[in-house]
């Protein structure tokens, strides 16, 4: 099996609740176009509030992955130029 993208696992409890809200946009609908004028504007207030709502969350999420990843680039880097230059890794 192959190793999960970081930053699909970090997101993933927040696009769960997206992609359920989709489902309950479309159920919220209904399927009688001669209604989807009184159904549409209220479905979708709630899609667009659920969706803002996941925003911070989200974000905290995948900035922890940024910044680890960074961090991880970024001794990589210096092991290389250390390594290249003969200079001690610092202790």
């Amino acid at each position: 099996m192959s190793t999960p993208n970081p930053y699909l696992s970090a997101a993933a409890p927040e696009l769960i609740v997206v992609f359920k809200a989709i489902q309950t946009f479309i159920a919220n609908v209904g399927t009688d176009p001669t209604k989807w004028a009184l159904t549409v504007p209220g479905a979708l207030t709630v899609l667009i509030g659920t969706a803002q709502l996941q925003v911070p969350a989200l974000v905290a999420a995948e900035e922890g992955v940024i910044a680890s990843n960074a961090n991880t680039t970024i001794a990589g880097w210096i092991a290389k130029l250390q390594a290249a230059s003969g200079t001690p890794p610092a202790a």
